[in-house]
């Protein structure tokens, strides 16, 4: 697998710090996986309006108002979940959201505080293995939650003590793996 950074992607949320996957390729920097994601689907007219969906969802209800709860993360993809959540609870927000939401966008939550956002795409089949847009993602989330969780074992990445951020083993925000 290839080299890739962990950086903020969000931390304007009063509750939870949103991270993101960039890889990167020789020299040249590339495009975050979120960002990637929410340029595909925002600029598309046909799923505008559920990219901004999804968008509010994270910065509002889960970066302002909720954290990362159980709520919003139902929907296991094997190591990896996947946003929206699944519309079984009481939070208005996700009630709304509805059971055919077309998008899944793939994460790891670390905790109440701290989610790495990875990228997704349209689930056009039963299952994201199944779907042409998400599966070759799903297979890049499971490989990326497996690199991130070794490097929390093995002491190399570590949650701050306001538990907001994540630093490396050398007390920086710099994170390469």
């Amino acid at each position: 697998m290839n080299i890739f950074a962990l950086e903020i992607w969000y931390d304007e949320g009063s509750i939870c710090t949103f991270y993101t996957v960039r890889f990167l390729d020789d020299d040249r920097e590339l495009e975050s996986e979120t960002d990637r994601f929410f340029e595909t689907y925002i600029q598309r007219d046909k799923y505008r309006e559920e990219g901004y969906i999804l968008f509010r969802l994270l910065t509002e209800s889960i970066g302002n108002k909720y954290g990362a709860t159980d709520d919003f993360f139902n929907r296991y993809e094997n190591k990896a979940l996947s946003l929206p959540p699944k519309p079984y609870s009481n939070v208005e927000e996700i009630i709304d959201i509805g059971i055919n939401f077309p998008l899944r966008l793939f994460c790891y939550r670390i905790s109440k505080h701290i989610v790495i956002l990875f990228n997704g795409g349209i689930k056009e089949s039963k299952t994201v293995q199944e779907s042409k847009s998400l599966s070759m993602k799903f297979y890049v989330a499971q490989q990326l939650v497996r690199k991130i969780q070794e490097a929390m074992y093995d002491n190399v990445v570590f949650i701050s003590e306001n538990e907001r951020y994540l630093i490396n083993y050398d007390y920086s925000t710099e994170i390469i793996l």
